[in-house]
């Protein structure tokens, strides 16, 4: 899937806007506070339904507005899609796809595949697990279309659980009833997303496979409960005997809600080993390599979305990101201060430049 247009009214400094993109590259100038994460954050918003800036919804209509809206065009292969959204101050969502109205935001997720980049994705090695998680269920969801059903009937059982252990004090026979559909619905789940990430890992391998700093950096899935479980069978006996732990706590500690993916080289963390400017190469490595495995399952071509990717890189690293980037199975927007930042890595027939100023946006052929 690539986006071919988008067009936005009421959208932050942005009274009315659109453009045509590129489907290789787009280069998104300007100064700051001039409006270019911005367009980053509309496309982000049609894929998520929530902005990476604010949870407070409000501050994304323009002043003086009561709503904003975003539209745009998407393409695969021979097929066009036209997506649309509205928000208004008192957060009412309203939907369209193809002029229907009969759509949710999981069918707009679904769609288009966002990755985003921005200084604050540092947050994969240095935030807790849910970061690490919401990363490759990203990718299981877009490539294995049995994860979003089987994550949703995981979901409420597990809500169910943990309510149950706020009521009872003993293990009982409910227990074991919401046990057994904890643990099969769990065990699918790991098995899609140990398959995704062995998939993870092969894409990556091949991308760094000439870089020495990050060839030897090992991914490994962990599923959330100790290695020494192999079976179902076994987990369901773990969950009884952790059972007085869990009551303490009062939620369930183990499961697939609990997984987490461990990046090390040397046997150490990637944190303790790369300094910034290496951890941000490593980033880009991982995005590149997911946006590669979304991309080969042939069902749709997914978009990153990087702001202000020159930071903490000097030359050597930023020329390294670019073979990365050259090499990558997606539709890529960028956000720079200065053209020259970017520019001459990218070659001309692939890139399209934008200029942002006032709230305005032009296309320049620097």
């Amino acid at each position: 899937m690539s986006l071919v247009s988008l067009q936005l009214k009421q959208f932050r400094n942005f009274s009315e806007l659109q453009f045509q993109a590129n489907a290789a590259f787009n280069l998104i100038v300007g100064e700051n506070g001039s409006g270019k994460t911005s367009l980053l954050e509309a496309i982000y918003y049609l894929a998520h339904g929530r902005s990476f800036r604010t949870n407070k919804h409000q501050r994304l209509i323009q002043y003086e507005h009561e709503s904003f809206v975003l539209h745009a065009k998407l393409k695969h292969a021979d097929q066009t899609y036209s997506i649309g959204l509205q928000r208004d101050s008192q957060a009412e969502l309203l939907l369209r796809l193809n002029a229907s109205s009969n759509c949710k935001l999981a069918d707009f997720a679904a769609l288009l595949p966002v990755q985003l980049m921005t200084p604050d994705s540092f947050r994969l090695f240095f935030g807790g697990p849910k970061e690490r998680r919401q990363f490759f269920d990203m990718g299981v969801f877009h490539v294995e279309q049995r994860f979003y059903p089987i994550w949703q009937q995981f979901s409420r059982v597990l809500k169910q659980r943990n309510a149950l252990l706020k009521q009872s004090r003993r293990y009982d026979q409910q227990f074991e009833f919401w046990d057994q559909q904890f643990v099969a619905l769990a065990w699918q789940l790991q098995s899609l997303r140990q398959a995704y990430v062995e998939q993870l890992n092969t894409a990556y391998s091949e991308l760094t496979s000439d870089n020495n700093l990050l060839a030897d950096i090992s991914i490994q899935l962990q599923a959330g409960w100790p290695d020494k479980v192999q079976q179902p069978e076994e987990l369901l006996v773990f969950l009884e005997q952790n059972f007085q732990q869990d009551l303490r706590q009062g939620f369930t500690l183990y499961g697939p809600q609990k997984a987490d993916l461990k990046l090390r080289k040397l046997g150490l963390t990637v944190e303790e080993v790369l300094s910034r400017g290496q951890l941000k190469v490593l980033l880009f490595a991982l995005k590149v390599a997911q946006n590669n495995v979304i991309g080969c399952s042939g069902k749709k071509l997914p978009l990153l979305l990087i702001d202000d990717l020159a930071s903490e890189l000097d030359a050597g690293s930023t020329q390294t990101v670019f073979n990365y980037l050259t090499n990558i199975n997606s539709q890529v927007f960028i956000t720079a201060i200065n053209a020259d930042q970017v520019s001459p890595y990218i070659p001309a027939a692939s890139r399209q430049m934008f200029h942002v100023e006032h709230g305005q946006i032009t296309s320049t052929d620097r």
